[in-house]
């Protein structure tokens, strides 16, 4: 059988993880956390985008530190941030780019994402297109709550890589979906690799290989309940 794994943030929706952690965090009585911990890390962002230092590890730190802000919320808080997190992914879907796992599914194709953010949130997206998802997962203490640590490394690069081949159990990997220089093992793996709308150095990549390269016109967000 074969399948086709697709990263998701930069690759199937334009949304991103933190801004809907930090706007959930406002609103649950942790905005001045958030503000400390968004400005104290400002400056490596900005270093990262500037390709002053590595920005994939930079972006590994930032989840890290982020979850840290986490800490104490139950299992349930967790669950109702994660929907939250996987509907404003969706609302800023690439619908062009879903499309062609749909086709691939619908082909016989099994559908994974994999993806550096929180499992259930990957999770959570991933059954809106009939596919499995492998992410990073939050870790909880004994009485159910976060610990303010992911249970485990973040899901990118080889890490990443490595969680695909064990999900693959020998089947074929058709087609593979990335955006940035973390995804490039992965892409390395299938036998279509597709960068989308990729950064710099996935973009050398894929031009030095003969790799698709795929740039989506923007398309219509539909609207978030936050927004009114």
């Amino acid at each position: 059988m074969s399948a086709v794994v697709s990263d998701l943030e930069g690759t199937l929706t334009t949304g991103e993880t933190w801004r809907v952690v930090g706007e959930y965090l406002r609103a649950h009585g942790r905005g001045v956390r958030y503000t400390l911990f968004f400005y104290s890390h400002l400056p490596g962002a900005m270093a990262a985008r500037a390709g002053l230092i590595n920005a994939q590890r930079y972006r590994e730190r930032w989840f890290e530190d982020m979850t840290a802000l986490l800490a104490g919320f139950s299992r349930a808080q967790i669950e109702d941030l994660m929907r939250v997190i996987a509907d404003e992914l969706w609302r800023a879907r690439r619908a062009s780019v879903i499309a062609e796992l749909e086709q691939h599914r619908a082909a016989g194709a099994r559908i994974l994402i994999a993806s550096g953010t929180y499992q259930q949130a990957a999770e959570a997206f991933a059954t809106r297109i009939g596919g499995e998802a492998i992410g990073t997962p939050i870790q909880f203490d004994g009485a159910g709550r976060a610990t303010g640590r992911l249970d485990g490394v973040v899901s990118t690069g080889e890490v990443k890589a490595a969680r695909i081949r064990a999900w693959l159990a020998g089947d074929a990997l058709l087609a593979a979906y990335g955006d940035t220089e973390g995804d490039i093992p992965m892409l390395r793996m299938a036998a279509q690799p597709v960068a989308v709308c990729p950064d710099a150095a996935l973009r050398t990549e894929a031009i030095t290989r003969g790799w698709r390269i795929l740039e989506p016109q923007p398309e219509p967000t539909e609207r978030s309940p936050a927004a009114n």
